[in-house]
């Protein structure tokens, strides 16, 4: 007969989770950092499991935690359970329809402009629903995409080695912003030529903007020749506000307060036009929760953000001064 207890050879439900954030951030650190555990602990729950298991679980000889073929067996198996669980906990959520549930919801940073806002009446009216944002750059929540973590994403620019379902949510306008003390910042009309030889002010590798931007600006047979890397949009217009250089940014990270500051260029060929996307993985078996908030984000969130852009963008954007 078979147990319906946690057989003690595989370890526990912890121990696996455990061993999931290891091998989805790499290290003991970044783990217990994911968790909210202490370094100690998360180092001590993997060797018991290890001790479980008779194999040891991973390698540290090299600069990053490599699993061992052990690990990966018990992470591949893992993953399966947590699975179960999860389908276990999205038919019970079903049988009280939306009165209860959980929404995960992956989001890049320059997002966070604006998610909330259309996400907003959707939580109202589902009051009940637990509600998570996890933001990150593209890199990461590719990640989170990849090892399927969350529901839905909000991606500027999707990754393309995925198999995911990718669907326009609205316009993202590219804009090049100055200090209103620059010399160019009175000019009617510049070519990129007038500004090629500036500093730029740029988001890290992995960011979706920084993507972007590199991707339009080949398509025009431009480059960033100067560079200057901050990791944050915030820290961008603070750089730019210092007078530290140009910068491309949404125009919707720019909110009422900057147009005192600073300016946006009318440089030929921009805005660049980008659009903001929603994504999940091809074939994804939705909770209840999930799949009414992926059928208002396409339906009234989608026309929402459209209606508000021309407002956001003329109250937000920074007034080119007057000669």
């Amino acid at each position: 007969m078979s147990s319906h207890r946690m057989p003690a050879r595989i370890g526990t439900f912890r121990q696996l989770e455990i061993l999931v954030a290891v091998a989805e951030t790499g290290g003991i650190a970044a783990a217990a950092e994911r968790l909210h555990l202490s370094q100690p602990t998360v180092s001590m729950q993997m060797r018991k499991l290890a001790d479980t298991i008779g194999a040891p679980l991973y390698d540290l000889s090299g600069r990053r935690l490599a699993l061992t073929h052990a690990g990966e067996l018990v992470l591949e198996h893992a993953r399966e359970i947590f699975d179960c669980t999860d389908r276990l906990e999205m038919a019970l959520n079903q049988l009280q329809g939306m009165h209860k549930g959980r929404l995960s919801l992956g989001i890049v940073s320059s997002a966070e402009y604006f998610a909330p806002h259309l996400l907003g009446p959707f939580y109202r009216r589902y009051p009940s629903i637990e509600v998570t944002l996890n933001v990150g750059n593209r890199a990461e929540l590719t990640e989170r995409l990849r090892n399927n973590l969350d529901d839905l994403y909000i991606f500027g620019f999707p990754p393309q080695d995925l198999d995911v379902d990718i669907t326009q949510l609205g316009e993202n306008h590219l804009v090049v912003i100055a200090p209103k003390t620059h010399s160019l910042a009175t000019a009617r009309s510049l070519k990129w030529q007038d500004i090629a030889n500036e500093l730029f002010i740029v988001r890290e590798e992995g960011a979706g903007i920084r993507a972007a931007v590199e991707y339009h600006l080949e398509k025009l047979g431009y480059s960033l020749r100067h560079q200057l890397t901050i990791a944050s949009n915030e820290g961008i217009k603070h750089a730019v506000l210092a007078r530290m250089g140009l910068a491309i940014v949404p125009s919707l990270c720019l909110d009422e307060g900057d147009h005192r500051e600073l300016v946006q260029l009318p440089v030929a060929g921009f805005p660049l036009l980008d659009h903001w996307n929603l994504v999940f993985r091809r074939g994804k078996t939705f909770s209840v929760v999930a799949e009414s908030c992926r059928t208002y984000l396409l339906e009234e969130g989608r026309a929402m953000y459209q209606e508000a852009t021309p407002y956001w963008e003329e109250h937000h954007r920074p007034k080119l001064p007057t000669r």
